[in-house]
């Protein structure tokens, strides 16, 4: 059977042994459940009297030699002594059966001797104190900071959401009777424009606008810059608020709920 075992040190302290499993026996098991034979026969591709017979002639050669010179080796595994008329196991300290602890091996333990008669007791403790004090500094120092990380952070989500909730509750009442006024000079767009969205970077409002124009509204632009940095990408532009008016419908049942319109001049 194998145990975990943790990190320890030989007994005479020259070595550190990383953490392993240490292999070792149940006096109680004295009947074979037939699983090493089974293990032989497969490794060895021999049939299960043949794996069986092999085995008997290992105990019985390794018998005689623990009976002869008191104690027997297997390899990586440890070495099986007799003593008192009783069989001892001890196991390989050099073999690693730890998953987690392959590639690591012993290493020596040298004694580290240090010389105290230069530095006083009073020098010390001054020294652990001001340690001590230093800690702290950092912990509060620490703590202060991340405070302050923590008040911006939300202080700046905040000022997104209320922006966030500006951009998409604005809403205008427009009635028949706003007046109309004509001017002399032809403009290319109208005043009145639906919009599709706002944004802060210039290449996802290129995006929408391509992406609209692939939905069939060729006049889609940019209509400016709103107050709060965001640009402004509408699908058309219109002379008239009744037309703008019936495509604002149109197209919050066909494209997005979220189109409004915009007004300027």
């Amino acid at each position: 059977m194998a145990r975990n075992i943790s990190a320890k040190i030989s007994r005479d302290g020259s070595r550190i042994y990383p953490p392993n499993k240490e292999i070792t026996f149940n006096k109680s098991l004295i009947k074979s459940d037939g699983l090493l034979i089974n293990r032989i026969s497969s490794n060895e591709n021999i049939s299960y009297e043949m794996a069986n017979d092999k085995l008997s002639n290992w105990v019985l050669k390794s018998h005689k030699k623990i009976t002869k010179q008191g104690y027997i080796e297997i390899k990586n595994i440890g070495s099986i002594s007799l003593e008192n008329e009783k069989y001892i196991f001890t196991p390989s300290q050099n073999s690693i059966f730890l998953k987690s602890s392959y590639g690591l091996n012993s290493i020596d333990s040298n004694e580290i001797k240090r010389s105290t008669n230069s530095v006083s007791s009073s020098y010390l403790k001054y020294a652990a104190i001001l340690i001590v004090f230093l800690s702290l500094a950092g912990i509060f120092t620490k703590s202060y900071f991340d405070s302050v990380n923590e008040f911006n952070e939300a202080s700046y989500a905040q000022a997104n959401l209320e922006i966030e909730k500006k951009i998409q509750k604005a809403t205008f009442n427009i009635n028949s009777s706003l007046p109309i006024v004509k001017l002399q000079i032809k403009k290319q767009y109208g005043d009145f424009h639906i919009i599709a969205g706002s944004f802060m970077l210039e290449e996802n409002s290129l995006k929408m606008i391509a992406d609209l124009k692939s939905k069939g509204f060729i006049e889609a632009r940019k209509v400016g810059v709103n107050k709060f940095g965001l640009l402004q990408v509408a699908y058309n532009s219109y002379d008239t608020v009744e037309e703008a008016r019936v495509a604002l419908a149109e197209i919050r049942l066909s494209q997005d709920i979220n189109a409004w319109l915009l007004i300027k001049n």
